[in-house]
């Protein structure tokens, strides 16, 4: 997945009443939800969260989000678990937001984390508390790493730019 840049720069927004807007105006759509973190000082980290609607599931995508910076500190930065569980915070808290829509659209809702179920990678370490946590609030099992493109591509993409 790439997302191409007008001349303009790439701008997330986030106003809630369109995003609903467009969910109902797309029935046939698929929706991704993700978030991706950059530390940018110790303690600071920059935070992109993302819902990617995919129209008709393959005919591309309008995506909306936010970013959000935030005192995070880890004892060890090689194992960010704090990072890792706040990109998970902001996403629940996006699910929230839009939750009426989201629940009526189950079965075409995915939430993609960018944490490795792969215990040699670091951000592992979040990786059980991050599942529970979306599962017990959305009731959805969410997606990792390899497969979490919402979060790998569309919000690491705001995140650097």
């Amino acid at each position: 997945m790439s997302l191409k840049r007008g001349k303009e720069k790439n701008r997330l927004e986030y106003d809630i009443p369109s995003i609903i807007k467009f969910i109902e105006d797309n029935p046939n759509a698929k929706i991704y939800l993700g978030g991706d973190s950059l530390r940018i000082k110790k303690d600071k980290v920059k935070f992109a969260t993302v819902i990617c609607i995919h129209y008709d599931g393959h005919k591309g995508a309008k995506i909306f989000g936010k970013i959000d910076y935030h005192n995070i500190s880890d004892a060890k930065l090689g194992r960010p678990i704090n990072r890792m569980l706040k990109e998970v915070e902001l996403i629940i808290e996006m699910f929230k937001d839009l939750e009426d829509i989201l629940t009526e659209r189950a079965d075409d809702v995915s939430i993609h984390l960018d944490i490795a179920s792969d215990k040699q990678h670091g951000s592992n370490v979040a990786y059980h508390s991050a599942k529970g946590m979306v599962m017990s609030i959305t009731g959805i099992e969410p997606m990792f790493k390899n497969d979490s493109f919402a979060s790998s591509f569309a919000a690491d993409h705001y995140l650097h730019n």
